[in-house]
């Protein structure tokens, strides 16, 4: 069984403008588990609460109500109008188990790289020496070993998130909290940046929560989805669920898939005989091997179905190749049925389409 190291339970984050009538609710009444080694992306557009959420995990924002439990240790709670949270000193030591990386690095713009990584080592119980030897370790492990008496002016944005990161791992966290970490980069350093944090979750067993707001980061490296708009949770799941069976509209905007079905329901109204009888149109959603199977062929090979294919498209989950394919399947009606049943035998998820109503039944 899965170890939980964070959870929190029913979080609301209220922001008083003098009435309460005023009050901004940036987050309500949220819970989220998040599991050891895990990458936990948490997606929503700009002012969805993502960051506020985030920034409750280390009590850099102190919750207006919920329950906040690190490695199985109640740091906050205010339930019921009573509150108990963790003295000054107490908190400080938990917070050296939380990493944080931001979007603008936050380095010293007068100190090296090294001496960058160093300041975060200032009240560690380390000698010198190995303060000096944990820092040169450090930018090792971020690929910066040649670099630490460079100055953060003169490293590209990349190399300064990855001189910020490993600032953020020199007290050996198991959290790492990335709130926008990439939206600063280009799309080069932003692969690195993620393939990096990816190394670490392996090599280290570093948890990463992973807040933004782009979901091409989220299908890079997280394992599970929380998706977020005006304070709460709207959906959640695997990163497969999330980006195969997304429920909310938001959701299906965010991953992209309700573009794809707007197209190719637009080409479908288009096509010829697509509602004659003896037809049935499918979503096809398959990954991993299935999406290199001949499954339309074999369709028509052992079942005698007809299948022409409307759309496709193919993306990488996490290395893991996911398919989409809308198709209109003929042929009489036990043929069809013996057909989708084979889809569904072979791991591939059939849903049939209703193109009046423009929807999946």
């Amino acid at each position: 069984m899965s170890e939980t190291v964070i959870k929190l339970d029913n979080i609301d984050v209220f922001f008083d403008k003098g009435k309460e009538a005023d009050q901004i609710k940036a987050v309500q009444n949220v819970s989220l588990e998040v599991e050891k080694g895990d990458i936990y992306g948490v997606v929503g557009y700009s002012g969805a609460g993502k960051s506020t959420l985030v920034r409750v995990i280390n009590l850099l924002q102190i919750p207006t109500n919920g329950t906040i439990t690190i490695n199985g240790k109640v740091i906050f709670s205010n339930q019921a109008g009573k509150q108990t949270m963790l003295s000054a000193k107490e908190l400080r030591e938990e917070r050296r188990g939380i990493g944080m990386i931001f979007q603008h690095f936050n380095l010293l713009e007068e100190r090296t790289v090294i001496e960058n990584v160093k300041f975060a080592l200032r009240h560690s119980h380390l000698k010198e020496k190995e303060i000096d030897e944990r820092a040169q370790e450090l930018l090792d492990l971020v690929d910066l070993g040649d670099r630490g008496d460079a100055y953060p002016a003169q490293l590209s944005g990349g190399q300064q998130q990855r001189v910020a990161i490993a600032r953020a791992l020199a007290n050996k966290p198991d959290i790492l909290i990335s709130d926008e970490a990439t939206s600063a980069l280009d799309p080069k350093n932003t692969t690195q940046i993620l393939e990096l944090l990816a190394r670490l979750n392996k090599e280290l067993g570093l948890t990463i929560v992973l807040i933004t707001h782009e979901m091409d980061a989220v299908k890079k490296v997280a394992n599970k989805v929380a998706v977020m708009s005006a304070g709460q949770i709207i959906e959640r799941g695997s990163l497969l669920d999330i980006f195969t069976n997304s429920q909310s509209e938001l959701t299906k905007e965010l991953v992209g898939t309700e573009q794809n079905s707007q197209d190719a329901l637009s080409i479908l109204r288009k096509s010829q005989n697509t509602d004659a009888k003896n037809t049935t149109i499918l979503k096809l959603t398959y990954e991993g091997n299935s999406t290199s199977d001949p499954i339309v062929t074999k369709l028509y090979s052992e079942f005698g179905v007809q299948t022409s294919i409307i759309y496709g498209n193919v993306e990488l989950l996490r290395d893991t190749p996911v398919g989409t394919l809308y198709v209109v399947v003929s042929g009489d009606d036990d043929s069809r049925r013996k057909a989708i049943d084979y889809l569904h035998t072979a791991g591939v998820q059939a849903t049939e389409i209703s193109l009046s109503e423009g929807s999946d039944k």
